[in-house]
């Protein structure tokens, strides 16, 4: 595997991209992965008055997210439509503001916090679901894992950075999120919506509206209520943004502030792991092998209780089932920056207001990083293994400065809610028709994943 070898430089122009709008539209991550099949990993789309190139070599990659990511800002179609519902969050936000709101947010989110801080909530909001899991299948019910994976993870965030029980709201928080999420993927592939006047109806407006307000009111809800509160407030992330002061002049946030910042952790800290977690699930079902080999692995550690902390190292194959599940379907599939500062792609000038493109779901196919790459081999990430990918190959969460706050986070999250699912349950598909992974937000299956828990202890019996 060649890795020194600079790429050539393709050109699509407007005339040869028109006739592939229809695919771009409707199978996105099809779409780039097939044109970086077709025309490399250096290609430029001119558009006449607008210019995009999408860059699927590792070396470039690092380049843009870490080694000159001063060069590049975020102001680009995916995240100014993504602030219409978060606001300028650590998501969006860009500069100065983000790098303050970052270092006052850190702290809840670094590791040996979340060892005692996280993992006491997973346990018990996985348990509740496993019990429901348990009912529907004396039923003989379909399950949507989709919809569950979104469902307890609303409710981990909810208790470990909110100090909330969002269990009984998080059907309806989860419908607001994605019917939010949905109405920017639907204004993206449409852009000529965003230009009608607010005054004129749109598809989905006012759904969309109606499930923003439910999303502000609820976040309105969690400061008035914190602030309301009497007695020392729990140590979290809420009271960490109440708190927080500016080093130099002294100020807090603004309300508004807060709420960008809830509103972003409370959508990317859920939206995200459950997508990953989603495709786990598809992919177990479909390598058998792989799923025994995480079941023993899982009674060995845990032959007779739940996970802690302690337990994770001792669970290899099953961070590294998590591990494949993103390399394969990244919830963060595409990652977009703006060109602020001229820089060089090897000897091709890139100039200032070019839009950049990188596709982690593309990157992380790419035949030259990845043996065998549309396999799902867990073993690729196992400690032991020998590590043959760069290292801006394998970007799941991004990269650089903008390395997303909660991988930690979601990784501890993910293998102590595979390993306790792995004890009790084994979910297959409720039928033989392809998933195809939609190009939301993040990727999610078209129509949801329906499939069928089949509790073990009925196996064994």
């Amino acid at each position: 595997m060649n890795q020194e070898t600079s790429p050539t430089l393709s050109v699509i122009s407007a005339r040869q991209l028109l006739p592939q709008l229809r695919a771009l539209q409707q199978n996105t991550i099809g779409f780039l992965l097939e044109t970086t099949r077709q025309h490399g990993d250096l290609v430029l789309f001119d558009l006449g008055t607008q210019r995009a190139v999408l860059v699927n070599d590792a070396n470039l990659v690092k380049q843009i997210l870490q080694d000159r990511h001063p060069h590049y800002d975020k102001n680009t179609i995916q995240y100014n439509m993504l602030a219409t519902v978060t606001g300028r969050g650590l998501l969006t936000a860009d500069g100065e503001d983000w790098f303050k709101h970052r270092r006052m947010q850190q702290p809840a989110f670094v590791r040996p916090r979340l060892e005692t801080s996280l993992v006491p909530h997973i346990v018990p909001a996985a348990q509740r679901m496993l019990d429901r899991w348990q009912t529907a299948a004396q039923r003989g019910e379909l399950l949507d894992v989709d919809r569950e994976m979104m469902d307890v993870a609303l409710e981990v965030v909810g208790q470990a950075l909110f100090s909330l029980d969002l269990s009984r709201d998080a059907r309806r928080l989860t419908s607001a999120v994605l019917v939010c999420l949905d109405h920017i993927i639907h204004l993206a592939r449409n852009p000529h919506l965003s230009l009608l006047p607010d005054w004129l109806p749109q598809p989905g407006g006012q759904k969309f509206k109606r499930a923003l307000k439910e999303l502000n009111l609820s976040v309105e809800e969690i400061i008035h209520q914190r602030r309301a509160a009497g007695g020392p407030p729990p140590d979290d992330l809420v009271t960490m943004l109440l708190n927080a002061r500016d080093p130099e002049s002294g100020e807090g946030l603004s309300d508004a502030q807060i709420r960008d910042e809830l509103i972003t952790i409370l959508i990317a800290g859920h939206e995200t792991v459950a997508s990953a977690l989603t495709w786990t699930w598809l992919l177990l079902a479909q390598n058998p092998d792989a799923f025994q080999r995480l079941r023993a692995e899982v009674q060995s550690v845990l032959p007779d209780r739940d996970p802690t902390a302690e337990d994770l190292q001792r669970l290899p194959y099953t961070a590294a089932i998590f591990d494949e599940a993103l390399r394969l379907y990244p919830p963060a599939w595409l990652i977009t920056r703006r060109v602020v500062e001229a820089d060089s792609y090897y000897d091709v000038r890139v100039d200032p207001g070019t839009l950049v493109i990188l596709s982690p779901y593309a990157l992380q196919r790419h035949p030259r990083y990845w043996p065998d790459p549309h396999a799902f081999r867990p073993e690729r990430f196992l400690p032991d293994a020998t590590k043959t990918y760069p290292r801006y190959a394998y970007i799941p969460f991004g990269g650089g400065p903008r390395l997303c706050i909660g991988n930690h986070f979601a990784k501890m999250e993910a293998a102590i809610i595979i390993a306790m699912v792995a004890r009790r349950f084994r979910l297959e598909r409720a039928d033989s028709t392809e998933v195809f992974p939609e190009s939301l937000v993040t990727l999610r299956p078209r129509g949801g994943l329906p499939m069928r828990p089949i509790p073990l202890s009925e196996e064994a019996n």
